[in-house]
């Protein structure tokens, strides 16, 4: 892979053999091209083929309620590949009861679209139910032990001293697989978020190995945050691309029925449609295909089945690849989620059609937005209106409209997509009637959606009473034949005590914000591609986006990391608390003077909402401003709540126990063995090789000096 390196680097020692990893992972399958598989054969799997549970008592959907229910993780196969061309595929998949009970080839690999409502809680309980032996799915998937990951058997795969590895850890892991299920976008306690240390196997002979972040198999989910698209997916550490991969995802919408024009328009299934687009490959045995060739492993020696990033050759869209949807000459709302693990979609329509954006990752745009075309990452979701009945045909043809991909691998100056593959995504055809079902608010360009404004939490970020700004750079380490692993901030995801007297249980947090309060985050991106960063619980809004000389300020921080003696992964080159010259806190040279301000671009139109996963694209400064706060609290004055009583929520700055009510419905600052959130990198092959970094939220504010 061609690289443009602006980073660090390191020379590693090979071994003194060399190996066909990619023999060995893939030695049963053969690439089946994707230029082969026919498109446009089979229809959209849509709810009803995903299955969709009520998990509040939402009335718009006329489906019993269940706040309490089960998902299990189970293998099964599923219709991936048009039928008429290719058998059914073995995958990994979220199941409910009666996904179960029904058994059977599926038509999608994709769990539940699960329905929550504004103000009432669900309780899933997940269950971890993948073979204990004998799966057919884990002898297709690369696990490479060793990077740092779950390692429920505790293998031990550290290199001897002249670099070699134990044969062992020359083969891929086969004992028993972790999940850890991760609600994306979803404000929750750090017990229930799902993050990477949450991890567990399943139950063999009467006993299970989890991670410390483990609460049990039920979580809580308060549902108090605003309407929104949110999803849930694995994220078991070091796993999390080959489990999503396998099939691991599924959709939790949160409706709001009290609020904004869009409630009256008819919800699932016929005109409010999922759109989960992911990319894959697969052998000539129809079975799923993690291609290690797919981008070359750069260093084989040192991590045997890990790629910087995985490129399918087809597109996948709601579990089918490339499906058509016959729909109606009317309005239509899709919940646009890049479920990929690294591909970025640059999305169009064809026959002069655009799509009107009304939503982000979080919530309503103020304004619906028209545009041509929509640029989304990996763990992004944009919910848009497509009119169908703006089309214009001849007489007597059936209309059919492509949604189109123009965005390069890796992103944003990768290899261009391959016409006839990797350009399409899908087909829509205009040939179904009319139905009785009336269209009422039909929204256009500048339709007002939000039913509040969007406040501009950037007002609450005053550095004169202490409000945090962070200057945190993305990095890759470089190794003999490429990247090696990629950082944030040069911290390795388990590197310990990088703050000078550890004031958390495990030692290993950098970021330590208060509950209530609003920071600014500049991430300074020093690598090749755009990274999509995700920060879990909170969401935030995008400032700006600004390029930098970046050779000079490379040169500066290459200095101070060898006048320092900081190595690749090992922290920032000085003091993490320590302020810059430019007031910011993160351990790194002060970068504004080196800002090309006349080329400082807004956030697009479409991106100026909640969003939890922003696109960081390389030689800028993209700037995030987040607060630790429900999205609806207001900005003016601590929103103190009833905190600090009955264990219900922590106090923010200024408050005092038991005023007014909850800032969070839950207590943000409680952990789970130690663990908090994480954020990262969503191109899961770059989060399960480092890219993570580990933050908790206290009752009082990170000291700065």
């Amino acid at each position: 892979m061609n690289r443009r390196v602006v980073t660090i680097f390191v020379v590693l020692v090979s071994l003194l053999f060399t190996v066909s990893i990619a023999s060995i992972a893939n030695a049963q399958q053969t690439l089946l091209p994707g230029l082969s598989i026919p498109k446009f054969v089979e229809p959209l799997p849509e709810a009803g083929a995903i299955s969709v549970l009520n998990a509040t008592p939402n009335a718009l959907l006329g489906i019993p309620s269940t706040p309490a229910y089960n998902i299990h993780v189970k293998e099964f196969q599923s219709q991936i590949l048009p039928a008429s061309f290719c058998g059914p595929s073995w995958v990994w998949g979220y199941l409910t009861d009666a996904d179960v009970a029904a058994g059977g080839v599926r038509p999608s690999y994709l769990g539940p679209v699960v329905i929550a409502q504004k103000g009432t809680p669900a309780y899933p309980t997940y269950l971890n139910e993948l073979p204990t032996a004998g799966s057919l799915v884990q002898g297709l998937l690369p696990i490479d032990m060793t990077l740092d990951w779950a390692n429920p058997d505790e293998i031990d795969c550290t290199p001897d001293p002249a670099g070699n590895l134990q044969i062992t850890c020359l083969s891929p892991y086969t004992g028993q697989i972790p999940v850890a299920t991760h609600i994306h976008g979803g404000e929750v306690s750090p017990a229930y978020d799902g993050g990477p240390d949450a991890w567990v196997t399943p139950w063999n002979g009467g006993s299970r190995i989890a991670g410390g972040g483990f609460p049990g198999d039920t979580y809580t989910y308060h549902n108090e945050q605003q309407e929104s698209t949110i999803w849930f997916h694995d994220h078991a550490l070091g796993l999390t691309r080959l489990n999503v991969y396998a099939g691991l995802a599924g959709l939790y919408p949160i409706i709001d029925p009290s609020g904004g024009p869009l409630v009256a328009m008819p919800h699932f299934p016929e005109y409010d449609i999922p759109l989960i687009i992911q990319d894959r490959s697969f052998d000539t045995n129809c079975q799923i295909l993690y291609n290690l060739a797919s981008n070359p492993q750069p260093n084989p020696t040192v991590h045997p089945f890990w790629i910087p990033e995985f490129i399918g050759d087809a597109i996948v869209v709601n579990g089918k690849t490339w499906p058509y949807l016959a729909v109606e000459p009317r309005q239509y709302r899709f919940r646009l989620v890049n479920g990929s693990n690294a591909r970025f979609y640059n999305l169009g329509l064809s026959k002069g059609m655009k799509m009107t954006v009304i939503a982000t990752d979080d919530g309503y745009l103020k304004n619906a937005e028209l545009t041509n075309s929509l640029i989304i990452g990996p763990g992004e979701r944009y919910e848009v209106i497509v009119d169908f009945s703006l089309l214009k045909t001849k007489p007597g043809t059936i209309p059919e409209v492509l949604m189109s991909n123009l965005a390069p691998t890796p992103f944003p100056a990768g290899a261009p997509v391959i016409a006839g593959l990797t350009d399409t995504v899908m087909k829509f055809i205009v040939n179904k009637p009319m139905s009785a079902i009336p269209e009422v608010n039909a929204i256009v360009k500048g339709t007002a959606i939000r039913p509040t404004p969007i406040e501009p939490i950037v007002n609450a970020h005053n550095p004169a009473t202490g409000s945090i700004t962070r200057q945190l750079t993305l990095n890759e380490v470089i190794g003999k034949g490429g990247p090696l692993e990629l950082v944030v901030n040069n911290s390795k995801f388990n590197f310990p005590d990088i703050l000078p007297g550890c004031t958390t249980p495990l030692c290993r947090e950098t970021e330590l914000p208060a509950v209530g309060d609003t920071e600014i985050w500049e991430i300074i991106n020093i690598t090749a591609d755009a990274h999509p960063m995700h920060t879990h619980l909170t969401s935030f809004q995008i400032l700006d986006r600004t390029p930098f000389k970046a050779s000079s300020w490379i040169a500066k921080y290459d200095s101070l990391m060898k006048s320092n003696g900081v190595l690749p992964g090992g922290g920032p080159p000085n003091s993490y608390n320590m302020k810059n010259a430019d007031g910011a806190i993160g351990g790194n040279p002060a970068i504004n003077s080196l800002l090309n301000l006349k080329a400082r671009r807004l956030p697009m139109p479409y991106e100026m909402g909640w969003k939890d996963t922003v696109i960081a694209y390389p030689g800028e400064v993209t700037r995030i401003v987040v607060r630790w706060a429900p999205t609806d609290a207001p900005t003016t004055g601590p929103a103190c709540g009833a905190c600090g009583t009955n264990g219900i929520s922590a106090c923010a700055p200024g408050c005092a126990p038991g005023e007014g009510s909850n800032l969070y419905p839950f207590d943000p600052t409680m952990l789970e063995g130690g663990v908090g959130y994480v954020w990262h990198c969503h191109i899961i092959d770059h989060e399960d090789n480092e890219m993570m970094r580990n933050y908790v939220v206290g009752t009082s504010r990170q000291p700065v000096f």
